[in-house]
């Protein structure tokens, strides 16, 4: 009876030991990095001047839609397309100007709750809300490449629309490089 009292007993103080190891490797795991922080200073931040990207970037109030269609590649190339248009480099002033470039996909009938996450428009919704925020509301240019206007107007407004319409990447391509692009 003696020996199980002492087999429970070291089981009971084994316990607290790891209880006692776990909540100290808690707060130092807490207070060790503010400690840290507080000595080192903030001298290795720079700020969010580069982001991910290695020049200065400017964001563009402007966003490109390409109207997915996933039974054949026109979107795609379309896509490929406008890239230039979205991200390009001012090698003058070394820094990037970018703005979103998505596809736009019009909100799926949702015949059950499971298919919700399969509406790729609910998270173009989600984006396009933080988007305008950024942009108070309203942006300065918005292209629709094979989008139709009025599925757009209602929820996003921009002051200036460039509407490019093709049936052939070729024409596609052509459209957005004379309506985006000029010489100086």
């Amino acid at each position: 009876m003696g020996e199980l009292n002492n087999m429970s007993k070291n089981s009971h103080r084994k316990k607290v030991i790891i209880s006692v190891a776990l909540v100290a490797l808690f707060i130092i795991g807490s207070i060790l990095p503010n400690a840290l922080a507080a000595n080192t200073g903030l001298k290795h931040i720079t700020g969010v001047d580069k982001g991910v990207s290695w020049k200065p970037y400017i964001p563009l109030k402007k966003t490109t839609f390409v109207d997915y269609d996933e039974n054949n590649l026109l979107d795609d190339y379309s896509y490929l397309a406008a890239v230039p248009t979205s991200v390009f480099y001012d090698k003058d002033k070394e820094r990037i100007f970018s703005n979103p470039l998505l596809f736009f996909k019009d909100e799926m009938i949702i015949n059950n709750e499971k298919e919700r996450s399969l509406d790729a428009r609910q998270g173009i919704n989600y984006f396009m809300e933080d988007w305008m925020s950024y942009s108070n509301n309203k942006l300065d240019q918005l292209t629709l490449i094979n989008v139709n206007k009025n599925e757009i107007e209602p929820s996003w407004k921009a002051n200036n629309y460039s509407i490019i319409e093709g049936e052939t990447p070729f024409e596609i391509a052509s459209k957005i490089a004379l309506s985006d692009w000029s010489y100086r």
